[in-house]
């Protein structure tokens, strides 16, 4: 299996020759700050298996902690992968980063107990097939 993925501008692309060893949704703080988003869901691959096609010039890192750096494009700021000294061997791949993330699913949740509390509600929600937009 391979997985492609880039990030928002097109600079930074990716490849994975192999098959994810897990794909999760993190609910914890740490990671809702680092993606500005309720929680990351994180594609877990083998490090050895993923190469930078294009762009590495771009990708930059930031250590976030002492334990998990987290990688970047440059010039539009969208996280493609995170890495962890406490995982050795992985890297942990921003779903949202991927080509084709609709074909993956998670399998587990991590961290639940700091789940946004509306999370479980969000299919219940009104919802339009595209954008909406309020007219006055």
């Amino acid at each position: 299996m391979s997985l492609d993925g880039r990030c928002l501008c097109g600079l930074v692309q990716y490849r994975v020759d192999g098959t994810p060893q897990v794909i999760l949704n993190c609910h914890c703080d740490f990671c809702r700050r680092m993606s500005g988003a309720p929680l990351s869901t994180y594609v877990v691959v083998l490090d050895k298996e993923l190469a930078v096609t294009q762009g590495a010039e771009e990708l930059r890192s930031h250590s976030a902690t002492s334990n998990a750096t987290r990688h970047f494009c440059a010039t539009c700021s969208t996280p493609l992968f995170n890495r962890n000294v406490l995982y050795p061997g992985l890297a942990m791949l921003y779903l949202g980063s991927l080509d084709d993330g609709a074909a993956l699913a998670p399998a587990l949740d991590i961290h639940r107990e700091s789940r946004l509390p509306w999370i479980d509600s969000v299919s219940e929600l009104v919802h339009y097939e595209r954008e909406y937009v309020r007219t006055p």
